[in-house]
């Protein structure tokens, strides 16, 4: 009877396993996306043209727009033709004027699609980087488990931005580059020799845009300690640990953004930043600066965004045991590629701290 019973227990727990639910979703027309950013200070930018997809839809790739008309209209009244170069993609030629303001139009299928005035921002500048010990915290979990909060400790790079005109909205994006040291044995001339390995690799951010502004309901305009980068102590994760840590170089782009495109990332960071917390924001569609003007109740995806851009790179050295650490401005933009090794001499692009520049 007994044996009996856990058989009988044993059906009903396997009965009881979950099974994938699909939920019938509404089946929506494939909606017109716009990928339309454009740097001021480029003799060539491309504006891209998407049909999305149903969620469902077992098609994972966004197909290329072909056969439309695209257009700037300036403040001035005069247009500048992007004509399709390969599908779905129309190339602007030529610089845009910083004195100007620029609207985008896009024709397709007997609609007309408008986009926002667009200003040229001034172009940006760092007033000043520096660094901070500081620890990241982390929380691993859901609203519905056991959250785990752990410390990173590290770095923190900031940035002080003041205000010398109508530039007040940035975005940045950050290349870090780490140098570390190998060594290899060698005989030269008879004599056994060991000769230095110079090698490098590339990380790049993940997660939410990184932008700036002036605090809400207040009429200051510059911008103090906008954090950059974490640099973390445990830089061996991103190499092995029988070679010697030289240092990273720091490559900071920064961008120069309008209010309306600084509002847009602000919106789409507080979905991207969603964890699935109760106090999580709601997802919804983000609303761009681009209308159906023809048909105002078709919905379209995607932003109009004239950007301005600056350069500015650092080098950063510390000891994982010590808590002093050096940062100091390079003067040099040398090319330097994703990753690589260079055996013997070491590249012109290395940063150390007491480098001397020509």
């Amino acid at each position: 009877m007994k044996r009996g019973i856990y058989i009988l227990l044993l059906l009903f727990a396997f009965a009881a396993c979950e099974e994938i639910y699909r939920p019938d979703l509404e089946q929506v027309d494939n909606m017109l996306v716009i990928e339309a950013m454009l740097r001021a200070d480029k003799d060539v930018n491309n504006i891209y043209l998407y049909k999305s997809r149903n969620f469902n839809d077992p098609d994972v790739s966004y197909p290329r727009v072909g056969g439309a008309t695209v257009f700037l209209i300036d403040s001035e009244g005069y247009t500048l033709n992007c004509p399709e170069t390969s599908k779905g993609m129309y190339t602007l030629f030529g610089r845009l004027d910083p004195q100007r303001s620029y609207q985008l139009v896009i024709d397709l299928d007997g609609d007309r699609y408008v986009s926002e005035m667009q200003q040229v921002p001034e172009q940006p500048a760092l007033d000043s980087v520096y660094g901070e010990r500081a620890y990241k915290v982390s929380i691993d979990g859901t609203a519905s488990s056991s959250e785990a909060i752990e410390k990173e400790y590290g770095i923190q790079m900031f940035s002080d931005m003041q205000q010398r005109g109508t530039l007040s909205h940035y975005r940045f994006y950050g290349r870090k580059v780490i140098q570390y040291l190998d060594t290899y044995d060698t005989v030269v001339m008879g004599m056994p020799e060991t000769r230095p390995i110079y090698i490098w690799r590339s990380i790049y951010p993940k997660g939410i845009f990184n932008i700036a502004g002036p605090p809400e309901y207040s009429t200051e305009k510059n911008i103090s300690k906008h954090p950059l980068e974490f640099f973390e102590n445990g830089y061996h994760k991103y190499m092995p640990d029988t070679m010697s840590f030289m240092g990273w170089v720091y490559i900071i782009d920064e961008f120069g953004i309008n209010e309306d495109s600084y509002n847009y990332y602000k919106d789409l960071n507080q979905q991207l930043g969603a964890e699935g917390r109760i106090f999580d924001p709601v997802y919804i569609q983000l609303e761009g600066n681009i209308k159906c003007e023809t048909d105002p109740g078709k919905e379209v995806l995607g932003n109009f965004e004239i950007t301005t851009y600056s350069e500015s790179r650092y080098f950063i050295f510390y000891n994982r045991a010590q808590e002093a650490f050096h940062v100091h401005k390079i003067k040099y933009f040398y090319d330097i590629p994703l990753r690589g090794y260079v055996k013997d001499i070491m590249p012109d692009f290395w940063e150390y701290i007491n480098k001397q520049y020509p």
